[in-house]
Formats: C-alpha cells, sequence, structure tokens
C-alpha cells in the first residue's frame, strides 16, 4: 500500500502544476507597421506587437523570414506585397491566435 501511495502523490501533484494553465485567457493578435523610405525599397519596417494576453509570439514576414521577438524590425530589399502574420501565444501555448496583414513595398523608381 505505501509504494502505491508513492506513486499517486507525484500523479496528483503532475495534475495540479499541469492544470494551472487552464484558466489562460484567450490572446488577441493586433500589431501595426511602420515602414522607413515611404515602404519603398530598400525599407526598414518596424513591428509593434499590440496583441492583448499573450506571452510568446511568432512572426511570418512574407519573404521567408521569421522572428519570436515582441517587436520586430524587418528589412524588405525587393518590391512586393508581403503577407505579414503574427501568431500570439499564451504562457501554456495552448490557446493562440493569428493575424495576418498585407505589406506593399515599392519600388524606388516609383
Amino acid at each position: 500500500m505505501k509504494i502505491s501511495r508513492l506513486i499517486l502523490v507525484p500523479a496528483f501533484v503532475m495534475l495540479i502544476s499541469g492544470g494551472c494553465y487552464k484558466n489562460e485567457p484567450v490572446p488577441s493578435a493586433l500589431f501595426s507597421v511602420t515602414g522607413s523610405n515611404n515602404f519603398k525599397i530598400p525599407c526598414i519596417a518596424t513591428f509593434t506587437n499590440n496583441s492583448v494576453n499573450s506571452f510568446s509570439w511568432a512572426w511570418n514576414f512574407g519573404d521567408d523570414s521569421v522572428s519570436a521577438l515582441q517587436n520586430p524590425v524587418h528589412i524588405y530589399l525587393r518590391p512586393g506585397q508581403y503577407p505579414v502574420t503574427l501568431r500570439a501565444y499564451t504562457q501554456s501555448r495552448k490557446e493562440w491566435s493569428s493575424l495576418t496583414q498585407t505589406v506593399v513595398i515599392k519600388d524606388t523608381i516609383q
């Protein structure tokens, strides 16, 4: 009987610690972007993360570049339309929200 109690105690502790994230609020991914050079190449895009209830982030800048920074800066060297996606996660990473916005980078000739 003592052996089964030793097994149940760690299992109970794991259940309690695993449940601490159950009441996490669902995040809401939000961001804005500003661009140097009036969004003409070369453009330094500064992303401001306005997400709510988030603990970590995953950015995709639409040109095969990614970041996990909260407020990243990215340089675009070619004109085009880039779908930028921010995924905002809770601390447990069990809940997440994403937002995609298109960033238009223009050629310097325009």
